[in-house]
């Protein structure tokens, strides 16, 4: 019986159960539910479990867990809902606008941006976060985190915010909200070139968090990034650095360990769609890609003039799943790969906040709590 385990070799065989596996089993007896919170633990079981990945979809202000069946022919291909996720406050259903993983947890921004709040969606665990001060639909945030190689990360907010002073001028100011203090202070000093909008795909990687941006002083789109653990930010090269308009550029990231950057030309139909993974990042500012899909539209069509667009890649089966809004504010999702190109779900949507799917890895990670010690 595993009762007959020494505590160590026990660690050992639930360090390599999938975690939302283990969260369902934290209350059957106070030993592991105590292991379970262990930050070291945690680590090891995000080491271990680093194949377990889902699909989410922020879509009609709900978030849902949903499944993509993986093979590699147009008629078998499909998306199934597997379920709304566990709901953020008791038996409440809280409306959100966007939600921005990281390391396991989501920064949620509520419907009406009054509020901020991150979830556990593997444990059910949350923490509200109260704004620096009235939030607008304008504002833009990141989540993220520094010590990311640490047992103990350091959770952080960028929040980016902006206002007219005059018609002409325009005022933009950032501020850091830090998990440990429970407070917000404003970033000095920061030029707007580094500014994050509202309708921009911020996504977080190994704790730092990108988006991309139109360098006007260099004439081309960067990759724009701000490392949570010295508070700075810093531009990377995209792939394809065209400053063709009719290319547009959709922001993801794979399994946490990959950023995947999708390239599609928007004329009057979507032509090609190309997606790019990332091989290296380092703090020099190097980054390498490889091309890892080019998909050609000319027997398959998609909505004309595509409003928004975002995208999931399951690397191991080389397929990606987009999802799309149209002029007519139907959001469509396909599934499209060598070979492989399906229209698989449609749903006529009125809502101003356009679908989103998410790579999401499940953890045990808590929440820290202000002040907590060892944060």
């Amino acid at each position: 019986m595993i009762s007959d385990l020494s505590h160590d070799l026990e660690s050992e065989i639930l360090a390599r159960v999938p975690s939302k596996s283990l969260a369902k089993l934290q209350t059957t007896c106070k030993r592991w539910y105590t292991l379970f919170k262990d930050p070291k633990f945690v680590k090891k079981n995000n080491n271990l479990c680093k194949a377990s990945k889902e699909v989410m979809l922020l879509l009609d202000y709900k978030v849902y867990s949903i499944s993509v069946n993986r093979v590699h022919n147009s008629f078998e291909a499909s998306v199934d809902f597997t379920g709304k996720l566990i709901s953020l406050e008791d038996s409440k259903d809280i409306e959100l606008s966007r939600i921005f993983p990281c390391n396991g947890l989501i920064l949620c921004v509520t419907k009406y941006f009054t509020s901020l709040v991150v979830w556990n969606p593997c444990t059910g665990e949350t923490r509200s976060i109260k704004p620096i001060h009235v939030s607008q639909r304008a504002d833009s945030y990141a989540f993220g985190c520094g010590n990311i190689e640490s047992s103990r990360h350091n959770y952080k907010i960028l929040r980016c915010s902006s206002y007219y002073k005059t018609s002409q001028q325009v005022v933009i100011s950032f501020e850091v909200y830090e998990f440990s203090s429970d407070s917000w202070r404003v970033l000095d000093g920061v030029n707007d070139k580094w500014r994050m909008h509202y309708s921009d795909d911020v996504v977080s990687l190994k704790g730092n968090a990108y988006w991309m941006h139109k360098d006007r002083e260099a004439g081309h789109n960067v990759l724009h990034s701000f490392n949570f653990t010295m508070e700075v930010f810093v531009s990377f090269p995209l792939p394809d650095q065209s400053d063709d308009d009719r290319r547009g550029l959709v922001l993801s990231v794979v399994r946490e360990e990959h950023l995947a950057v999708l390239h599609r030309s928007t004329g009057t139909f979507l032509t090609e769609m190309i997606v790019w993974l990332s091989n290296k990042i380092d703090e020099a500012k190097v980054v390498s890609w490889s091309k890892f899909l080019v998909f050609s539209f000319d027997n398959f069509e998609y909505p004309r003039y595509p409003k928004e667009m975002t995208f999931w890649v399951d690397d191991e089966n080389k397929v990606v799943v987009t999802c799309v809004r149209d002029l007519n504010n139907c959001d469509h999702v396909y599934i499209v790969g060598e070979d492989l190109h399906k229209h698989v779900y449609e749903v006529a949507n009125d809502t101003w906040i356009w679908p989103c799917l998410l790579s999401y890895v499940p953890s045990l990670c808590h929440i820290p709590k202000a002040k907590e010690e060892g944060y």
